[in-house]
């Protein structure tokens, strides 16, 4: 059987510019998750939108191993920035993983690979993106507050923040697939951000009629989601050419 990459990411805008430059041979529903398998970057891969948060994810992630029987899962995504040094487009590979409650209090911390991310760092890289290890957190809500995310990363002397990562890597980690998470940061830790947690569908996706109607209510804040929709497209674009190198280097990880 030919090995094949399982690519996780939460939304479609993480995902996309994989989704456009990737051979599509075939796509399908795992539960609410959508799924296209093919080939990219001279590898067989199968491409997800999870949806966000940890419960979207695993659910998604669960459904695709039904089908599915990656060599290896790289889970792929924005992240919020801790560490004061993080710019956005920034990349982190996380080398400790710590998973938070709805309270943000410590639940449990998951290993990483330690072989892996030596692999990773012999990858030839593009040098204008900048790569940090570190510790990520994975919460259970956006956390839209300048003030919490230094708080955060002051008390568990983490690098970023996420909603997904802690419940993938357990899953994988229970089914002894090997797993890397890459995340781009999309949001400093000197910005707070507009709550989108209203906008959220039960899919796990931002509703774009619930976030059109609040901009349109709120009009003060269009430009903070303009300079936001900027942010990502540049975290994106960072991630998947990120992505691409690990990919095209498959063999080696």
């Amino acid at each position: 059987m030919d090995r094949q990459i399982l690519i996780l990411g939460a939304l479609r805008e993480e995902i996309n510019q994989i989704r456009r430059r990737m051979t599509v041979k075939g796509q399908f529903k795992a539960g609410h998750a959508d799924v296209w398998s093919g080939n990219w970057e001279g590898a067989n891969i199968v491409l997800a939108r999870t949806g966000m948060g940890k419960n979207c994810a695993l659910n998604a992630f669960d459904e695709i191993l039904k089908t599915v029987r990656p060599s290896l899962v790289l889970s792929i995504g924005y992240a919020g920035g801790l560490g004061f040094k993080l710019k956005i487009g920034d990349l982190v590979i996380p080398d400790s993983i710590i998973e938070l409650s709805s309270n943000n209090s410590y639940v449990n911390e998951h290993a990483v690979s330690q072989q892996q991310l030596v692999l990773l760092e012999k990858l030839d890289f593009p040098k204008n993106i900048l790569i940090h290890r570190g510790t990520l957190i994975t919460v259970n809500q956006v956390i839209c507050d300048s003030v919490v995310k230094k708080e955060l990363g002051s008390l568990y002397n983490a690098l970023a923040v996420d909603m997904e990562t802690s419940a993938l890597i357990a899953h994988a980690t229970q089914k002894k697939i090997p797993f890397i998470s890459i995340r781009s940061i999309s949001d400093t830790v000197d910005q707070s951000l507009v709550d989108v947690s209203s906008f959220i569908n039960n899919d796990g996706e931002v509703s774009k009629i619930k976030a059109g109607w609040y901009i349109a209510t709120h009009p003060n804040m269009v430009k903070k989601f303009i300079s936001f929709r900027d942010q990502s497209q540049k975290a994106t674009f960072n991630l998947t050419e990120f992505t691409g190198v690990v990919v095209r280097s498959f063999d080696c990880i």
